[in-house]
């Protein structure tokens, strides 16, 4: 049976939400292919070629040469630069909307991120939400980079940090891996589609319900009691 948004907001009790595009823009002043390229030319000073475009994909691709002191150089590296661009981060259109009716219905929040959880933590102290947030799980130090989502890791440490389970928990994202990651931690998914072509590939990727706006799952929330159990 086809979900709607109604039904995945009725039935959810917590809502997990994924960072970089649900929450913020990570990289708005501080572009990822500039930190990619950084990370990159650290692997090539130490003799390795990469061929990942992103920063969270040169972590396993880096993982696999086996050179732990040089997957312990990458990951920290990485940290330090998403620390920094969370300092110009900028806000996802909607989220202090869902934040605010999650709160006002009794919901509660978790992120779960690929990205550092200090970058993470970082921006919601300078936005002043880190009080709106009652868990934040992301990369942390010494992690297998084969952990990373869609590994379904980082959900279920969530629902186990909210003693929560699946069932009662929706997560939110804007790729395919988070829907996958979601999908393989038994949750409801719900995809952001905030760039054209995304709502196709989320689809195709399992997501329960696909919206544009986060306001439409604020409206959501805030008019759509959870359902008694």
């Amino acid at each position: 049976m086809t979900k709607t948004l109604a039904d995945v907001v009725r039935a959810a009790e917590v809502l997990i939400l994924d960072f970089d595009g649900p929450v913020a823009a990570l990289f708005a002043g501080h572009p990822a292919a500039v930190i990619a390229g950084e990370l990159r030319e650290l692997a090539t000073s130490r003799g390795y070629d990469l061929t990942a475009l992103g920063p969270l994909a040169v972590l396993p691709e880096v993982a696999s040469f086996g050179d732990d002191q040089l997957t312990r150089q990458v990951a920290n590296a990485a940290r330090e630069a998403e620390i920094r661009a969370a300092e110009s981060a900028t806000p996802t259109p909607g989220l202090d909307a869902v934040l605010a009716a999650a709160r006002a219905s009794g919901r509660r929040v978790a992120i779960a991120s690929n990205n550092a959880i200090e970058a993470v933590e970082a921006y919601l102290r300078r936005r002043n939400l880190i009080g709106d947030v009652d868990l934040v799980v992301g990369r942390y130090d010494g992690m297998d980079p084969g952990l990373l989502k869609p590994h379904p890791h980082l959900v279920r440490l969530a629902l186990d940090g909210l003693n929560a389970e699946p069932d009662t928990a929706v997560f939110i994202g804007d790729s395919s891996s988070d829907m996958e990651a979601g999908r393989a931690a038994h949750t409801a998914t719900v995809g952001y589609a905030n760039k054209p072509g995304k709502r196709e590939r989320l689809q195709h990727a399992g997501a329960d319900v696909v919206i544009n706006h986060m306001a439409d799952l604020a409206d959501a929330l805030r008019t759509i009691p959870i359902l008694a159990r």
